[in-house]
């Protein structure tokens, strides 16, 4: 885990050194163990390194290949790096001069160019310099899971891994309204889009080519569809637990200490029980819960998981003074705001393993590629009952009667199921999943007139529509996982990264493989979801390796925050003071006499009223400030 950086002036201005240095060290947080810097006239790239593979010297960066022809910054970690190794020492071309896997990719660029990528296991984002062709190549991991941002000014490409980097390059003061209007939909923005205008994402699974001549952007992985009938569920099943144990083994390779989350679900569960089993000394585990209780307190559970592989847990217990204190900070590490109330919860989950262990294992990944979200459940017992009655032939893969036996999973989702079916049944597939997802009933009923000219007509919807219906020939079930896959886990990995880089802490996500992602969308949905089970898939494949009790859980939900429960005490005057403070209003954003309602009347905390809280204080931090 690092951060890196860079300046490419295209005019051929030599680069000013001052300003490089200001945007390397904004981010030591991610990488306090050595900086690094290499100016090659118009050309300079930063680093700062955490070091997790290789400790000595010689795998400090900017890294060169022999002859100096290839300078390389990369933020990540490549897993296989010494199965690479070897595959690369074979030719009898290379000389290596660390036993680091940033020096592998560089080799690996050498011998294959972009095709390079289709052979790197691991989380990545990286920039390699010829100095021979004046060519710069960027790349990011095919999940999103380490960032890449960019901006041109004039003849100036800059590109870094935070965008609070960029901004050290030139102040942007210009907001996009329009990913403005995504946050307040989805809490997520879509596309390649930032709260800052002018400033992009490299997608996940994309890599661009930057030279004197043009701005190149291509994708190098993607999901394919094609489905395997030809394998029966056991044989599914035994891959994805021989693919899951060879990712977490992958994972688990560290010259420094390594523990792992533990919520008390299936997915965290699964990691710490296999990579326990790969580990020479008792493995740390991390929990966050809150003295509120009930859906708050996930500590039974995880303590179970934590007895079964006799981990020293740890766990963490935040309260209301903290949030407060903190929220300032996430969203600044954060550079804009994204996701809910969790990221408090990660926060201060990465605060505590930080004082124990340098790498971190998560769960992140499985609910978008597996199946696990209990919205999916909902959509299908609608389109099923839908098929039902109206009589359509539509192929959802199984049948109604399937549903039934564990319409259980509702339990803990009473006002999602209320929502969802308060205004109506059935309508348009895509109309119907966006109603579950939407964090805004109207924008319009929130917005100021002038808020909405400014995004030019923009409608978050039209452009989800487009998303969503990219692949219109396939299974329900992968279309939404699809879309989640590709738009919401960046959006939470994110989150995941910026959580665990603010203590200088390396997180890696072990379902994140794209060897597991392609057996996943090759399996018919009625094996991932079978009588809508979610995650069926994953539990039978870790059935007698996790505890039962936690296996056959149906009450998990996520990482929830009591924030409603806050509300009712101090942190509705919280809110007051921020969203109706003469600051707040004079920024024209929403309209007053909404948002007052909210806040002064009986009314229940709401993802509005936390997306426009995050919303302000990222305007005072990263605007005003």
């Amino acid at each position: 885990m690092c951060g890196i950086c860079g300046i490419y002036n295209l005019d051929k201005r030599h680069i000013d050194k001052k300003i490089l240095i200001k945007m390397r060290d904004i981010m030591i947080h991610r990488g306090p163990d050595h900086e690094g810097m290499a100016i090659h006239k118009h050309l300079g790239l930063g680093h700062r390194r955490l070091s997790i593979i290789d400790l000595s010297s010689m795998a400090n960066q900017p890294f060169y290949n022999e002859d100096n022809t290839l300078c390389l910054v990369f933020n990540g970690c490549l897993y296989n790096y010494k199965e690479l190794r070897q595959e690369i020492e074979s030719t009898n071309k290379h000389k290596f001069k660390s036993n680091s896997d940033a020096e592998i990719i560089i080799h690996a660029y050498e011998e294959w160019n972009e095709a390079c990528l289709n052979k790197l296991n691991g989380m990545f984002a990286f920039a390699i310099y010829d100095l021979k062709k004046k060519k710069l190549f960027l790349a990011r991991d095919p999940f999103g899971i380490k960032p890449l941002y960019y901006a041109q000014f004039g003849k100036a490409f800059v590109f870094a891994s935070e965008i609070k980097s960029i901004l050290q390059y030139r102040k942007v003061k210009e907001v996009n309204y329009q990913a403005i209007a995504d946050y307040l939909t989805f809490q997520y923005v879509l596309g390649k889009k930032t709260f800052f205008q002018g400033v992009n994402k490299l997608l996940p699974g994309h890599f661009m080519i930057i030279d004197e001549s043009r701005l190149e952007v291509r994708k190098y992985w993607d999901i394919t569809f094609n489905k395997d009938y030809s394998k029966s569920f056991d044989e599914f099943k035994d891959e994805l637990f021989i693919l899951l144990k060879d990712s977490v083994y992958l994972q688990t390779r560290s010259d420094v200490p390594l523990g792992a989350y533990l919520s008390g679900g299936i997915d965290t569960s699964a990691i710490v029980c296999l990579a326990s089993k790969l580990m020479k000394q008792q493995i740390r585990t991390f929990s966050t819960a809150f003295k509120e209780g009930g859906i708050y307190n996930d500590t039974q559970h995880a303590r179970i998981t934590s007895d079964f592989v006799n981990s020293q847990h740890f766990e963490v217990f935040p309260n209301y003074e903290d949030f407060k204190m903190y929220l300032p900070k996430i969203i600044w590490h954060l550079d804009e705001p994204v996701a809910a109330p969790g990221v408090f919860g990660h926060y201060m989950l990465a605060k505590l393993a930080h004082q124990n262990v340098k790498v971190i294992l998560g769960g992140h990944g499985a609910d978008e590629i597996m199946g696990g979200y209990v919205r999916y459940y909902l959509l299908y017992l609608e389109r099923l009952l839908y098929k039902d009655i109206i009589g359509v032939s539509e192929n959802l893969g199984i049948k109604t009667k399937d549903l039934i036996s564990n319409l259980g999973q509702l339990k803990n989702y009473q006002q999602l199921v209320s929502d969802f079916f308060q205004k109506g049944l059935f309508g348009p597939v895509d109309m119907r999943y966006f109603r579950l997802i939407k964090k805004s009933d109207n924008l319009n009923s929130i917005l100021t007139e002038d808020c909405r000219e400014r995004m030019n007509n923009y409608l978050p919807f039209n452009y989800f529509q487009t998303l969503f219906n990219t692949n219109d020939n396939i299974d329900l079930f992968d279309k939404i996982l699809s879309y989640e896959m590709k738009n919401l886990l960046p959006a939470l990995l994110q989150v995941e990264d910026r959580m665990s880089m603010a203590f200088s802490l390396e997180s890696r996500v072990p379902f994140l493989d794209t060897r597991i992602a392609e057996l996943l969308f090759s399996m018919p949905v009625n094996m991932k979801f079978k009588a809508g089970r979610l995650k069926y898939i994953l539990r039978e494949a870790v059935r007698g390796v996790i505890p039962e009790e936690v296996r056959c859980r149906q009450d998990k939900i996520g990482l929830p925050v009591p924030i409603s429960k806050w509300f009712k005490g101090p942190l509705r005057e919280y809110c007051k003071d921020t969203l109706l403070s003469k600051r707040s209003l004079d920024r024209g954003i929403f309209k007053p006499e909404v948002v007052k309602e909210a806040l002064c009347g009986g009314s229940e905390f709401n993802r509005e009223i936390w997306g426009l809280m995050c919303m302000e204080t990222w305007f005072r931090v990263m605007i005003d400030n």
